[in-house]
């Protein structure tokens, strides 16, 4: 028992005097009720996170939280970082709920776990797991908490401060240390399993640690493994997300509505009189024109109906008419609905609130005393995870090449593929006749009614365009009302191809660590010094599905009747000849006007592009340490570390040929993004030195006076020579009050995708919309509207005295905006009547590339705080500890990606750009040529990011043996709580352009790879009772109120609604039935709390075509309900 109350008072001496609230999860249930005595027992030395000096005593200088094994298996999510981000220093990074991944880059990994410490970003925090590196999953430098062997964890220090002088790079937000067992001896089996009150998003863990001893205690053996199982959850299966989906004034969550429409070229529509003939006879207005510049929706039955709407003279007017529910499908109010805007909107049944993950790791350690002061040790690890996400389903938009010909000319052959498809070829002196035509002006009898294409008249030589592409009876009318040059135009077949074009990603990540080294003692003096070198590597392997060929989905729409019955040859040659080129065939055609679901496998296979991306990177580390005691002065023991370090990482990530930038030039793939392969590689050589200096001890008002120095000096392959420290220092005046606090300069180089990474096309939210839309209301602070706007919004384009939110210069703007379009493109964008959207955010396409210009950032953070152990006897208050802790972190030369926001300010606002020149930020907008919207941005990586963030962390321990307070009931009661104020928060990713704002109280903050989610406070509660074997613990998690972020970057305040207070509550317990078994059960978000409905726009006038929206928030918010869990361990 002696080993049990030691290990009781090890982890109970921590959070005594560093205050910390959650560490009683450290102490085993069944030592609870171990004499008071025991607490009083000496520590052993040890290395605190945060510094490499053994101390012999638990008191850090820096903020630091230490997290038990026992709070991460009371809970029914058994992923490391969903038990983390409950405590108030954390902030959601990705989690399970990111389940909309579209694919992975250099930077991103679909399916990986990370945190992030004070908002700062997960690339700004150093995970260490018993203080070394683990291999990061890709170029941003991100560790995978999935890799982390979690059965062999004993704990996790959490320090919250910079300490890049301890540690080096990536540690400017803080550190995430985990501790894993150490010398452990027999076997242990563990278990859980957990369901939600709906029955789905069970997860399954079974974990084995098995350790002996070698060569009569020499040595010691641990090996460990692990097999876990999500389940998925969908977002349907959820009361709140069903009436959020069925709520009119909630935009669809499918981008399109699936039907496939019909559109026309700017030069080839059809007239206004047969466009208004046609639906005024399906119960448009006489009064109102329909525009014929609509998009003409297809029923089932291939008649038209109208889902948009029109702006004459400035006033919204919806327009939905025609729609034939019996051929397309009821208007249920669900899966279908009609927005108070008055247009129909779809709702996707099937997309994932949770992602489902299987994952297997594997984990041994050893170490082996060769000689008294000698010991080599070891460490290999591998995990590998595959998680599988879904998003929207690919659409073949017309403006991707699906134009198909529509007039009296002969049908010539493939306009695609090109004449060749047509005539025969020679090859090797032979002629072949293509199998399916003839030479031109010869007819083909494939080409008759009864022939292989469903026509009607000879393909070639007697058919013309419009024959062998037939239309219903609706379209023909439109396509026959142009005359003149409009008569030989094409129209745009606009495809929603169903199953065959769902994008889902399977991701495939895997990790592997080996180290080796040697540690061991000074003889003759204390000093302890280790050596060790590791090898580890990642391999991120994704897996896209559902996209679509842009070629091929054009080529077979362009064969006769939209390639029903048609074979295709890669090189255009017969098949029975085809060398060196793929075949392909497509038996039910992809024509517009059948359903999707009488589409044929051959059809798919024929348009499918499965792609697949792989992000490998490998990191080496070679690292000495050496500690110990240098001499004594007056008050104590001059303590020093020293040590070097060398870091090599490298990473090789192959984008797939069909997305690769330079090689899809013509955009091959249809609903993913170009990008590039990417290679590089950073090193570093690094050295440090610390001191621990005893000022004062054992005096009047000064029972201790220590000093703790730090230095560290990078040598960096990017960026040259860096210098970081840390001066902090401990007062404590008398042994139950201690104060401590410091200043440190940290620091973090630009990490691999930030300087190598080559060109990425990404899809960003750009919250000022688009400032050449003359509808645009956004007003953004410092700025106000600098959009094409004229004052006047509630009019959408008539100006209004009254109305003051447009933009006074909104004739500069659209003047600037047509010369960026070109003047085509801008008579088609600025037409009469239409309606321009109102939204004050919008998704742009950004394309951006590695810098190697790039410095390192720097983050200067200064603490001061107390730490009160209670000086009273009583038994109420002998157990009561409290910590208080300020701090304040500035981040300046912050490096990110520039935001389009920041382009777009630099190129449409009189500050920036006073003449409305087109100058440089103008220039990196791309807009299409043709309908002058937005194609791409082109941003820059930079150092012009600042972060500052202050506020004070409250951490407070109380328990009470009931027995010893007099008081006649069994057990012991305690109490953790940690509480974490914030005072401010404020970012920018570009100083020049955007300004620093507060969002402190606030939905904001994410700029600068920060997270958003800037609540004003946190807390976590645990309240504790023990008796005998069993244990009972409640958590409690409060959220204040919070409002939108608009409150602080709208100018005139927000409409637009935050979140009110919310509080989570999660019970559980444990039994532990004899001395080798125990059993675990809880129940968590107890009251089954739905989150809060947030981000929705007070003002919002559906009759002005704007939805007042909302949202839910997965990462801030349990989304999943109440859920239960069971688990066992036992060990032997």
């Amino acid at each position: 028992m002696k080993g049990i109350y030691l290990k009781q008072f090890r982890a109970t001496a921590l959070c005594t005097a560093i205050g910390i609230s959650t560490c009683m999860a450290a102490v085993p249930a069944y030592a609870q009720e171990a004499p008071a005595a025991q607490e009083k027992e000496e520590a052993e030395p040890i290395i605190v996170t945060g510094s490499r000096i053994i101390r012999k005593d638990f008191i850090a200088t820096s903020p630091t939280v230490t997290v038990g094994a026992e709070l991460l298996e009371e809970s029914s999510a058994i992923n490391i970082e969903a038990n983390l981000n409950k405590l108030p220093q954390f902030a959601p990074a990705l989690t399970q709920f990111d389940t909309q991944g579209l694919q992975a880059n250099a930077n991103v990994t679909i399916g990986v776990a990370t945190v992030s410490l004070r908002q700062l970003g997960s690339n700004r925090n150093l995970v260490l797991i018993d203080g070394r590196r683990p291999t990061p999953i890709n170029g941003s430098g991100v560790v995978d908490l999935n890799t982390i062997p979690s059965a062999a964890v004993e704990r996790v220090e959490v320090i919250s401060g910079g300490a890049s002088s301890t540690y080096g790079a990536d540690a400017v937000g803080g550190v995430v240390n985990f501790i894993l067992k150490k010398n452990f001896t027999g076997i242990s089996l563990d278990g859980q399993y957990s369901l939600t009150e709906r029955g789905d998003g069970a997860q399954y863990r079974v974990a084995a640690l098995m350790g002996a001893n070698l060569d009569g205690g020499r040595g010691n053996v641990m090996l460990g493994m692990e097999y876990y199982d999500r389940e998925s959850v969908r977002t349907m299966d959820r009361p709140w997300n069903v009436e959020l989906a069925r709520n009119p004034d909630v935009a669809g969550t499918e981008y399109f509505l699936e039907q496939n429409y019909i559109s026309f070229p700017a030069s080839g529509r059809p007239t206004a009189e047969a466009v208004n003939a046609l639906f005024h006879g399906k119960g448009v207005p006489g009064s109102i024109s329909v525009p014929n510049t609509s998009s003409f929706y297809l029923n089932g039955n291939n008649s038209f109906f109208l889902n948009g709407s029109t702006s004459p003279g400035g006033v919204y007017t919806p327009l939905f008419y025609g729609y034939d529910p019996a051929s397309s499908g009821a208007v249920d109010g669900l899966n279908r609905k009609l927005l108070s805007t008055g247009v129909l909107a779809d709702n996707i049944d099937d997309l994932l609130l949770s992602s489902p993950q299987t994952r297997y790791s594997f984990f041994a350690s050893g170490h082996y005393d060769i000689s008294d002061n000698i010991t080599a040790f070891g460490q290999a690890s591998y995990a590998s995870t595959e998680t599988v996400s879904l998003s929207l389903n690919t659409v073949a938009l017309g403006s991707l090449g699906t134009a198909i010909p529509h007039d009296n000319n002969i049908y010539t052959g493939n306009s695609v593929l090109g004449t060749p498809s047509s005539l025969g070829a020679t090859i090797g002196g032979v002629t072949y006749t293509n199998l399916d035509f003839l030479a031109q002006g010869v007819s083909s009898p494939a080409g008759l009614g009864t022939g292989k294409f469903g026509l009607d008249c000879p393909v070639v030589g007697g058919c013309t365009n419009s024959q062998v592409f037939p239309v219903p009876d609706e379209l023909a009318l439109l396509l026959n009302s142009r005359t003149g040059a409009a008569a030989t135009q094409p129209f745009y077949v606009n495809l929603i191809p169903g199953d065959i074009a769902r994008r889902t990603t399977v991701n495939h990540n895997q990790t592997y660590q080996m180290l080796l080294g040697l540690e061991g003692k000074v003889p003759g003096t204390d000093w302890t010094w280790e050596v060790f070198a590791s090898h580890g590597e990642t391999t991120a392997r994704t897996e896209l599905y559902g996209y679509l060929s842009v070629e091929r989905l054009a080529a077979v729409l362009n064969a006769p009747n939209y390639g029903y019955n048609s074979t295709f040859t890669g090189n255009g040659t017969p098949i029975a000849v085809n060398r060196n080129g793929a075949n392909a065939s497509c038996k039910s055609g992809l024509s517009p006007f059948i359903s999707s679901s009488s589409y044929t496998e051959d059809c798919g296979l024929a348009v499918a592009v499965d792609a697949q991306l792989e992000n490998r990177l490998t990191q080496e580390n070679v690292q000495a340490n050496l500690q110990g005691g240098l001499f004594d002065l007056p008050y104590g023991q001059l303590r020093f570390a020293l040590g070097a370090e060398y870091r090599v990482n490298k990473m090789k990530f192959h984008a797939d040929s069909a997305m690769m930038d330079g090689s899809a030039f013509y955009e091959t793939v249809n609903g993913g993004f170009p990008q590039a392969s990417t290679a590089g590689t950073t090193s570093v050589k690094e050295i440090y030195g610390e001191l621990l200096v005893p000022v004062l001890a054992d005096l009047p008002f000064a029972k201790a006076l220590t000093l703790e120095l730090g230095y560290r000096l990078s040598d960096y392959r990017s960026v040259g020579t860096v210098g970081t420290y840390k001066i902090n220092g401990e007062y404590a005046p008398f042994e139950w009050l201690r104060f401590r606090g410091g200043y440190q300069k940290a620091s973090r180089a630009p990490n691999l995708g930030e300087l190598f990474t080559a060109r990425t096309q990404t899809q960003t939210q750009v919250t000022d919309g688009d400032p050449c839309s003359r509808g645009n209301i956004t007003n953004p602070v410092f700025f106000g509207n600098y959009s094409a706007n004229p004052i006047g919004a509630d009019s959408n384009l008539n100006p209004d005295s009254g109305d003051t939110v447009g933009n006074p210069n909104a004739a500069k703007v659209e003047a600037l905006c047509r010369n960026i379009m070109g003047a085509n493109a801008a008579t088609q964008f600025y037409e009469a009547d239409r309606l321009y959207p109102t939204n004050t955010a919008d998704f742009f396409r950004a394309v951006s590339a590695g810098a190697l210009a790039l410095k390192e950032e720097d983050a200067t953070t200064y603490t001061i705080g107390a730490v009160i152990s209670s000086p009273f006897e009583s038994e109420w208050l002998r157990s009561l500890r409290l910590a208080i802790d300020y701090y304040n972190v500035t981040l300046s030369g912050g490096i990110s990606q520039e935001n389009i926001n920041a382009v777009f300010r630099k190129c449409f606002t009189p500050v920036f750009n006073p003449d409305y020149s087109v100058n440089d930020a103008c220039s990196r907008i791309v807009r299409d040529s043709q309908t002058g919207e937005v194609v791409n941005v082109l941003v820059n990586y930079g150092n012009a990011g600042r972060v500052e963030t202050a506020g004070v962390d409250v951490q407070l321990d109380w328990g009470l043996r009931f027995k010893d307070a007099g008081i006649g009931l069994p057990g012991r009661f305690s109490t953790n709580v940690q509480f974490t104020y914030l005072d401010k928060f404020a970012t920018t990713a570009d100083e020049v352009a955007v300004p620093l704002i507060d969002y402190a109280g606030t939905t904001g903050g994410g700029e600068v790879g920060t997270q958003a989610g800037s609540y004003r406070w946190k807390l976590f509660t645990r309240f504790n009772y023990s008796v005998g074997p069993a244990t009972v613990s409640l958590q409690w998690q409060h959220k204040p109120a919070i409002a939108h972020v608009t409150a602080v970057t709208r100018q005139g305040g927000t409409p637009i609604t935050g979140a009110p207070a919310y509080d989570l509550f999660s019970l559980s317990g444990s039994y532990q039935i004899n001395k080798a078994a125990t059993v675990r059960f809880g129940i968590d978000n107890l009251f089954d709390r739905a989150p809060p409905l947030m981000g929705v726009d007070t003002s919002a006038d559906p009759a002005q075509g704007r939805l007042p929206g909302g949202r839910y928030d997965a990462g801030n918010y349990d989304v999943l309900g109440r859920r239960f869990f069971i688990g066992a361990n036992v060990s032997f």
